[in-house]
């Protein structure tokens, strides 16, 4: 009996002891509690075009200027690669002063397509056209000739099918890339890990994301991923292993939400 009273005695002090060793153990470290992003709403989620009239210096075409960019427009459309703004919006814009369009259509706009009729030949049915992508902010992206056959006389019309090869090239010129990560920024600068052997060329848009809460699919009980867009921006200048791009929208462009590692999409 004396042998089981002194064994409860021990064990009580071990017990003791063991508290008082972890009384004295300094409190786990607390984490401060991390602010949600702020998010932006994107102008596009894809590459935002318009088609305006072709300039005819010639003074031949009539109006195979509306026809072709008509033609083009749906062509563009079909790829399925672009969101094309409305030529409702866009038909009764003179294409005669390039820079003044650009600027009035900046912040609604990732590139705009643009050009020329500069060559006639009445008796092939063929005319010569340059067709120019330009970023809203002036950068010349793909520029290139072609030659368009058109039918009649008084009711003409394009080629619908040379106006799809026009149409193909300019999806060929900016294909889908995959995602990148942001590396480093400054103010509102910001650097890559996508250059210009993966594909990047100046010119071109992204969308800066920051990953936000799961949330679950209440029909399938998937999880899915929800990407917060933190910033837009386009790039200014590409290496071959890296890129640089200015950031025009952001949601305080004083303290940016852009972050080391946020993921980079092009559009």
């Amino acid at each position: 009996m004396m042998q089981r009273t002194r064994a409860s005695k021990i064990a009580w002090a071990l017990a003791g002891l063991t508290l008082i060793g972890c009384s004295q153990l300094p409190p786990p470290p607390s984490l401060e509690p991390r602010m949600p992003r702020r998010g932006i709403t994107p102008r596009s989620y894809k590459m935002k075009l318009a088609v305006f009239n072709l300039l005819d210096p010639t003074n031949s075409g009539g109006r195979l200027s509306e026809s072709v960019s008509e033609n083009l427009h749906v062509a563009l459309f079909e790829t399925g690669r672009f969101e094309l703004m409305q030529r409702a919006e866009v038909r009764g814009t003179d294409p005669g002063n390039i820079d003044a369009i650009r600027r009035q259509y900046q912040a609604r706009l990732d590139a705009l397509v643009v050009g020329s009729i500069t060559h006639f030949n009445p008796a092939e049915r063929t005319m010569t056209l340059n067709v120019n992508v330009m970023n809203a902010y002036g950068t010349t992206m793909a520029a290139r000739s072609f030659t368009v056959r058109y039918t009649g006389t008084i009711n003409v019309d394009a080629s619908r099918e040379d106006i799809q090869q026009i149409a193909q090239w300019i999806e060929r010129e900016f294909p889908k890339l995959d995602s990148g990560l942001v590396l480093s920024w400054t103010g509102s600068r910001v650097t890559i890990n996508l250059g210009s052997d993966h594909g990047v060329q100046v010119g071109m848009w992204v969308l800066i994301a920051a990953r936000g809460d799961m949330i679950k699919d209440p029909q399938t009980g998937e999880f899915l991923g929800r990407d917060i867009y933190v910033g837009e921006a386009y790039v200014i200048g590409a290496n071959p292993g890296s890129c640089e791009a200015l950031v025009v929208e952001t949601v305080d462009k004083k303290t940016p939400e852009i972050q080391v590692n946020d993921k980079v999409v092009f559009k």
